[in-house]
């Protein structure tokens, strides 16, 4: 035999209905167990002042049942006048007093005694000057609930405040005010029984003598909630004050809220009702988990046993509608409590509830926002339960595009619509959200790191570009270019010996600068080039440098960057990009070449080099340990890290996921700073700001 057996049998005994095998059965129970004979105790002490002091009502035609539905009459409990109560009260006390084992008392004083149910209230006296007759002295309301209404009270005795709550009545009937009450007792009992660092304590609790009304007090934490915070964190984030330790806040008070809700499925307690505003914040940085009236007990638990004893409600009675109202939030509500499965409601909802408090403080928005029903009524709450139930949910970053993405895949996954899908438990989902904090500093030092190579190849390439236009700005000042300038059409002899002039001195200067790839001298006449020089560094031998012959120099047409070079003024350069070499990207820098004599312009030098080549050699300096892509306008792969897949020319498009956003930031800022810490890019513009190289890291 059990305890909660024992507890029946002694409720027979005192109705005088026990059978002698059921007498002997519970005698031998009694000798064997304290807690029980406490409660026979108990259980003796309340019938006999019940009997002593009742008053029982004038027979008449009038008096029904109580037990009818909309019956007016009353139970025996509610004929006590209330000197008769304050009697029983007082013999209670005594009685608990004189127990052996005072804790065990304690324990059953609240879960194991018949309820005195609300009989009506005197009339309620202001807000203002309303003062309880227990130790506690209301001062002003701080909100309601489903269940009762919070009040800022002040403890006489300890010269404190605390939160004192309430119990309201919603509706007539004795049934209905019964269920209510004993719902309430029940959340009180599950408050006090969760002792944990991050649920609300609860202080005592009782009956208000001047409301008639259950009661509890616990501690006061102010009117801050977690709603409040993610609020203003969302405020900041609008008008651009998006400093990144509030949302380190933000995550630690949700992993104290994990903690909690993991300590409550420890002693088999379901909230079902988690949101941001049931999440407590004082000034101090402590969070507090509020509102446990709707809480699923674990029918094996201890505290499904001591509810047992009292007779309390049980979870489908608690999942019913009160007067019409909906149970829980549907806000914050897992698909299986919107469909009314509340016989598979376990730790998994709750882990849906976290995710919705997740998906708040990443967003601002409830998961289910998009679901409520419009202002003027036109869906019904049916509708919206159902869209719950049958509904995908929007991804964080369709709301928040800051969201980092492993964030927001935590997050997704615990509001997956499958509960197997979902963490397991409240520490998986904590332990989860800890790693990413934690990896979080390891991932921001890293991409500061990648930020800085990627701003230092930047520079680098910028000081490579200058360099290669002051080497064809130095190249036209040279005397063998006015020299075969003026001989080329008159004196081939003169010309001939202008140019190996030329040839020389080119020569030494590309095998200086090793980065070189070309230099040349042409003359544009009639919109065609003509090259008279060109100097040309093997691509399969570094260090074969030729003078070409006079067969291998460029003829035809012009091109636009050979004329947009013409039209600088003298000694500036223009850069471009040169495709004609098959597999080859190459930058070239142009410098028009004005004839001395008529200051026309004449022709032009360029300086080339090879793209790949200039980038191989500038990595060399630096630590680069991730993917570099450098891209020019047409979203085409100049040079990669990555070794290449096929022949043909590589896009961007196909090859970095996120390019659409990286291409859209380079072109408005000029640089793509990522939360996610994967991408890094940088914009390199030429001088005349017609084209520009971007530069890419991805992290490894």
């Amino acid at each position: 035999m059990n305890d909660q057996q024992a507890s029946q049998l002694i409720s027979k005994s005192l109705s005088q209905e026990l059978s002698p095998q059921e007498a002997s059965a519970l005698q031998q129970h009694l000798s064997q167990s304290p807690q029980v004979r406490a409660l026979a105790k108990l259980s003796s002490l309340i019938q006999k002042s019940m009997a002593e002091n009742a008053v029982q009502p004038p027979p008449g035609p009038d008096t029904t049942d109580a037990s009818d539905n909309g019956s007016q009459g009353q139970a025996p409990a509610e004929g006590l006048s209330p000197l008769s109560k304050e009697r029983m009260r007082r013999t209670l006390r005594e009685a608990q007093a004189s127990t052996t084992d005072d804790s065990q008392l304690r324990h059953l004083h609240v879960a194991q005694t018949e309820t005195t149910y609300y009989t009506g209230a005197a009339p309620e006296a202001s807000v203002e000057h309303r003062q309880s007759l227990t130790r506690f002295s209301l001062i002003r309301k701080l909100g309601e609930g489903g269940l009762g209404t919070v009040w800022l009270a002040r403890d006489d005795r300890l010269r404190r405040s605390v939160a004192l709550k309430e119990m309201k009545i919603y509706g007539t009937g004795q049934q209905n005010i019964q269920r209510q009450w004993k719902r309430f007792e029940r959340e009180a009992e599950i408050t006090a029984h969760l002792e944990h660092p991050n649920v609300v304590p609860l202080y005592m609790s009782g009956i208000h003598p001047e409301s008639g009304l259950p009661f509890y007090a616990m501690r006061f934490v102010g009117k801050q909630t977690l709603a409040d915070a993610i609020e203003e964190y969302h405020a900041r984030r609008q008008h651009a004050i998006d400093d990144p330790i509030h949302l380190h806040r933000l995550l630690n008070a949700f992993l104290d809220v994990c903690q909690a809700i993991a300590f409550a499925h420890s002693r088999g307690v379901i909230h079902r009702d988690l949101k941001p505003e049931n999440v407590a914040l004082d000034h101090f940085g402590q969070v507090l988990v509020l509102d446990w009236g709707l809480a699923k007990v674990d029918t094996d638990g201890e505290l499904a046993t001591r509810l047992a004893l009292d007779g309390s409600v049980d979870d489908s009675a608690l999942a019913q509608t009160l007067d019409g109202d909906v149970v829980g939030t549907p806000l914050y509500m897992a698909p299986e409590q919107a469909a009314g499965d509340m016989h598979h409601l376990d730790e998994r909802t709750d882990v849906y509830g976290l995710g919705a408090i997740l998906f708040a403080i990443l967003t601002g928005s409830a998961p289910h926002q998009h679901s409520q029903p419009p202002e003027n009524g036109s869906r019904t709450i049916h509708d919206m339960l159902k869209s719950i139930v049958h509904s995908d949910l929007p991804n964080p970053r369709d709301l928040n595009p800051a969201v980092p993405r492993d964030l927001e895949a935590i997050c997704l996954r615990a509001l997956s619509t499958q509960r197997f899908a979902r963490h397991a438990s409240a520490e998986e989902l904590a332990g989860e959200v800890e790693r990413w904090i934690a990896g979080r500093h390891q991932r921001q030092a890293h991409y500061d790191a990648m930020r800085m190579i990627g701003r230092d190849l930047k520079s680098r390439l910028c000081v490579q570009l200058r360099q290669l236009a002051v080497t064809a700005q130095f190249i036209v000042e040279l005397p063998p270019i006015q020299g075969l300038l003026a001989s080329h059409d008159t004196q081939p002899e003169e010309f001939r010996e202008w140019r190996d002039r030329l040839s020389k001195v080119l020569l030494a200067l590309a095998k200086a600068k090793v980065n070189l790839t070309g230099l040349s001298y042409a003359q544009i006449r009639e919109n065609r080039i003509h090259e008279m020089l060109r100097i040309e560094r093997s691509l399969r031998d570094g260090t074969n440098v030729q003078s070409l012959p006079l067969s291998r120099l460029r003829r035809g047409a012009a091109n636009t960057f050979h004329k947009t070079i013409l039209e600088q003024f003298p000694g500036e350069s223009c850069i471009d990009f040169d495709y004609s070499t098959a597999g080859v990207v190459r930058l070239v820098a142009g410098v028009p070449v004005f004839d001395s004599a008529t200051e026309e312009p004449f022709g032009l030098v360029l300086a080339e080099v090879e793209i790949g080549k200039l980038t191989r050699s500038e990595i060399q300096n630096i630590e680069l340990q991730d993917t570099l892509y450098l891209i020019d306008d047409k979203q085409q792969i100049l040079f990669s890290t990555k070794p290449a897949t096929h022949d043909r020319p590589r896009m961007a498009e196909e090859e970095i996921t996120r390019w659409p956003e990286i291409s859209r930031a380079l072109a408005e800022q000029g640089e793509y700073v990522e939360t996610d810490r994967e991408y890094y890019a940088t914009r390199l513009v030429f001088p005349q700001k017609n084209n520009s190289i971007r530069i890419v890291l991805k992290s490894n």
